[in-house]
């Protein structure tokens, strides 16, 4: 069976018992020692929920990990001594709005080269007493409980772009539009200021409806931003130059 380091993969149908809650001696410790990476969709939930702007957010809390891998910058939660930094003695002070990681654990995901496709792997460490709970769950089931599609959803562009940058431009970006590519996925207000307050507007042949839009709403200057940066990094036609 293929393995995700000491993992084995699952599938959507394979089943696993598991129950987090208030009740066990391990609550919360899962939240002290998980890296959190962060996708872009994750930042917008969670710089709205705390009514910050994402510059705010991204300097208080989080800190830039270069994959050398992926061959982009990536976002992770700054820890501190007691793990998370939104971990309270009543829990998650972000609950509503916890990162996609958190969503999905007990379960990991991964990229395989073998299949060529996402795969899910079960994070069984011995001292999680969740695991002997009576709650059966598939790997299914368990998705749609935690509303992963939706996060699945509004990150497509973002996985779309990953795949670009490795299909397209394997050697790597430069700096200014590894910068770039920052900002326009993680600093949405740095972005929203680029489009509004540049020339961006008058090189572009954009919709006035579209226009309208991006400048109130993050997720479509989210969704806006994976479309330009898939145009200004990747050659692809999902903007149009203004004649």
């Amino acid at each position: 069976m293929e393995r995700v380091g000491k993992w084995l993969v699952i599938s959507l149908k394979d089943k696993f018992q598991f129950k987090c809650h208030p009740g066990l001696p391990c609550f919360t410790q899962c939240c002290q020692q998980l890296e959190v990476m962060l996708t872009p969709y994750d930042i917008l939930r969670l710089k709205r929920a705390l009514e910050i702007s994402s510059e705010e957010f991204l300097e208080k809390y989080t800190h830039t990990v270069f994959l050398e891998k992926i061959g982009l910058p990536m976002v992770a939660l700054k820890k501190e001594e007691t793990g998370c930094p939104f971990l309270k003695d009543t829990g998650c002070i972000v609950y509503n709005d916890r990162p996609s990681v958190c969503r999905l654990y007990p379960l990991g995901r991964a990229f395989s080269d073998k299949a060529q496709k996402e795969v899910y792997f079960l994070i069984k460490e011995p001292e999680c007493l969740g695991f002997q709970e009576n709650k059966t769950w598939t790997v299914a089931t368990w998705l749609r409980a935690q509303k992963l599609e939706t996060y699945d959803q509004e990150n497509k562009g973002f996985s779309e772009l990953i795949f670009l940058k490795a299909t397209l431009r394997p050697w790597g970006l430069s700096l200014k539009e590894r910068q770039m590519f920052f900002m326009t996925c993680y600093n949405l207000d740095a972005f929203r200021k680029f489009v509004f307050e540049s020339s961006f507007l008058n090189r572009f042949d954009i919709r006035s409806k579209i226009v309208k839009k991006i400048k109130k709403d993050d997720l479509a200057l989210l969704k806006f931003g994976f479309d330009w940066l898939k145009f200004a990094l990747f050659r692809q036609p999902t903007l149009k130059v203004k004649a």
